[in-house]
């Protein structure tokens, strides 16, 4: 029985910190799965410099490392919509060149996604790097409480979304973007749970993210996520359930699961009016956005 392949697809925009340590963790990581990867293709949006060269001297040394250059970003559905059509497996990892995932990471999701034809997608659960400041705090509650919801939706087999920092999906589940997608990891499991599939979230992979140093970071990024979110429930038919929908369309649920997240740091009691004000402020300014334009946001305000 032959084994299953995967393919590995990196987005990367602006700068990429060492890439050619990048490049070899992810294909080192692909050696501890019984899948085989067939390829690694990076889009390099906006790259050059020292940045650009180590990415092509990465691609000279293993043949199985595929560049693709974009002197100017275009949006990551652009990106992802280039690895979509250069891959071969019958899974496909998506990883950001800006997040970190945790040895053993890549190989649990594949392992996942496989043990059951109607897995669909499989993500990985996103935990902040470590740093100082109000910033930083109220960026780890959030994803704590996001990650409680994933978990929760996971077990009762009711989610349509996935974190896009470390996710891979079946190749035969997956659907081309439309132009003007911000939220790619929620539209793409949306239309995973639309064809029939299952969301799952795999618990004992992790991926370390970069999160804003700035409040007014957190808030506008919050903003452009919202947006994307209200984009995707038009293009897909359904929103994304996430912690925030869930404060709508399940209240009891989602109180629950802030709990069990608050309960985890007495810290975390600092920044909930924080939490709640930014969050009420972000969603009026991803209103106007909507109401201003379709394709907002499509290319990213990086901070990070």
């Amino acid at each position: 029985m032959l084994s299953p392949s995967f393919s590995v697809g990196v987005c990367a925009a602006d700068r990429m910190e060492d890439p050619e340590g990048f490049i070899q963790f992810i294909l080192t990581e692909s050696t501890r799965s019984s899948a085989v990867m067939k390829e690694l293709v990076v889009v390099a949006s906006g790259i050059a410099g020292p940045a650009l060269s180590g990415l092509k001297q990465a691609s000279e040394l293993d043949e199985r490392v595929k560049l693709l250059v974009e002197t100017v970003r275009r949006g990551k559905a652009e990106a992802i919509n280039r690895i979509l059509s250069s891959v071969s497996g019958e899974y496909i990892v998506f990883v950001n060149a800006d997040a970190t995932p945790e040895p053993g990471a890549i190989s649990s999701l594949l392992k996942l996604v496989s043990s059951n034809p109607r897995n669909g997608a499989v993500s990985a659960l996103p935990v902040p790097e470590d740093s100082e400041g109000m910033a930083s705090l109220l960026t780890k509650f959030m994803w704590d409480a996001h990650n409680e919801c994933s978990v929760y939706l996971n077990h009762r087999g009711i989610a349509n979304h996935s974190s896009d920092e470390l996710v891979v999906f079946r190749a035969a589940a997956t659907t081309p973007l439309p132009e003007g997608l911000v939220n790619d990891g929620a539209y793409m499991a949306g239309m995973v749970k639309r064809k029939g599939y299952r969301v799952k979230v795999c618990q004992s992979a992790k991926v370390r993210v970069k999160t804003p140093s700035r409040l007014v970071e957190v808030i506008l990024q919050r903003r452009r996520i919202l947006f994307g979110h209200a984009q995707v429930w038009r293009k897909v038919g359904s929103p994304p359930i996430t912690i925030e929908s869930m404060l709508i369309l399940s209240p009891m649920v989602s109180m629950r699961l802030l709990v069990k997240s608050l309960s985890k740091d007495s810290k975390f009691l600092l920044v909930l009016p924080l939490a709640a004000v930014g969050e009420a402020f972000a969603a009026a300014l991803s209103i106007l956005d909507t109401l201003k334009s379709t394709t907002a946001h499509e290319v990213w305000r990086r901070f990070t």
